[in-house]
């Protein structure tokens, strides 16, 4: 049977054991990964990490996290070589950056949705009664041309081939183009 505990970079433990006479559980755990959660901190280690984060000064982020400011750069200093302190901030790090960051299929979706005209522009004017109103139009030619542009680089579908098949995907895109426009 194979571990399923997770290595530091995100693959599967490959440490193996053999279980006799059928008595095998459902799931089993190499040493290294007995508990399937992150080392425990402290709260004053967590508040560091959370705040050095923020400010990437350690001195100012052990202060913050109550330690003195006499020991704060000694604490600070000691903090960061602490490893389980540095997979907090790294793994922090990662939450939010998942969060913040568009993923490679977003792109791709809105860049789609853009070229297609199903993502909608808003543009807001006030009447001459001076209420705002909305108005709610597909994107402009301009813009739906950079998105199969921006699209067609992603797929290169504007290298040279010699079996004119960039050439049909690129029929593809205009046709496309021309069909969402018109329609």
């Amino acid at each position: 049977m194979r571990c399923v505990g997770l290595k530091k970079d995100g693959s599967r433990c490959t440490r193996e054991k053999e279980f006799k006479d059928g008595k095998a559980p459902k799931e089993w755990r190499c040493w290294q990964h007995l508990e399937n959660k992150e080392p425990s901190l402290t709260e004053k280690q967590k508040a560091f990490a959370d705040e050095y984060i923020i400010s990437l000064n350690a001195k100012e982020s052990a202060i913050k996290a109550g330690y003195s400011e006499d020991a704060a750069r000694q604490q600070g200093s000691r903090m960061l070589t602490n490893v389980n302190i540095q997979n907090y901030i790294e793994k922090r790090l990662k939450e939010k950056d998942s969060a913040r960051i568009a993923s490679q299929d977003e792109v791709l979706e809105y860049l789609t949705e853009v070229m297609r005209g199903s993502e909608e522009e808003i543009d807001v004017f006030f009447d001459k009664q001076g209420r705002e109103q909305e108005i709610r139009q597909p994107p402009k030619v301009r813009e739906r041309t950079k998105a199969a542009e921006l699209l067609g680089k992603r797929y290169a579908i504007f290298e040279h081939n010699d079996n004119n098949e960039t050439e049909d995907k690129l029929k593809t895109v205009i046709e496309a183009m021309e069909a969402a426009a018109n329609g």
